[in-house]
Order: C-alpha cells, then structure tokens, then sequence
C-alpha cells in the first residue's frame, strides 16, 4: 500500500470543469468525479430538487503527500472565488 492525501471536492457543478483543469495543470489527471451530489451548506440545500439550476459535484482525489501543500495553495484562490469544500485526510492507495 502506497501512503497519499485524500482530497475529498464538493463544488458546484457549473465550475467543476474549472476544478478538473486546475488537477489537469497540476498533473493529477486521475480522479474519481461524481456529479450531482446532493448536501447543504452556506447556500442551503443542493441537489435535492431535480428540477434545480444549481447542484454539485463530488471529485475524489489521491495526491502525493509530498504535493498536498503545493495542490491546495492552487486549489484553494478558486475556491474562495466559487466556492466549494475541500477536505484533506490521510488515505492509502491499495
């Protein structure tokens, strides 16, 4: 088993293509992408309604541990920008 930092996304899905070219550039181009994921946050409910304009996207990422630092630093303008919730833990790849 290969220790790496999970990075658990939820983003709206309207600027998940802005997230997904961002680990494009970083060079993590795997990934796990769920869309329309259901939750609520600061701006209420999210994807419960299916007939609602605005609902998110889960992306599931493994990173390097030695990278984590250098990929949320490059995460984390766009994510003040559009919002979204970025959660680190510690994970092993099998």
């Amino acid at each position: 088993m290969q220790h790496v930092k999970r990075l658990d996304l939820v983003v709206g899905s309207r600027v998940a293509t802005r997230f997904l070219e961002a680990l494009d550039t970083l060079g993590l181009p795997h990934r796990t992408v769920i869309p329309g994921v259901h939750g609520y946050g600061q701006h209420g409910p999210r994807g419960s309604d299916p007939f609602a304009t605005f609902d998110n996207t889960y992306l599931l990422v493994a990173v390097p541990p030695d990278r984590v630092d250098e990929v949320v630093a490059a995460l984390q303008p766009l994510l003040q920008e559009v919002g979204g919730m970025c959660l680190v833990s510690d994970a092993r790849w099998v």
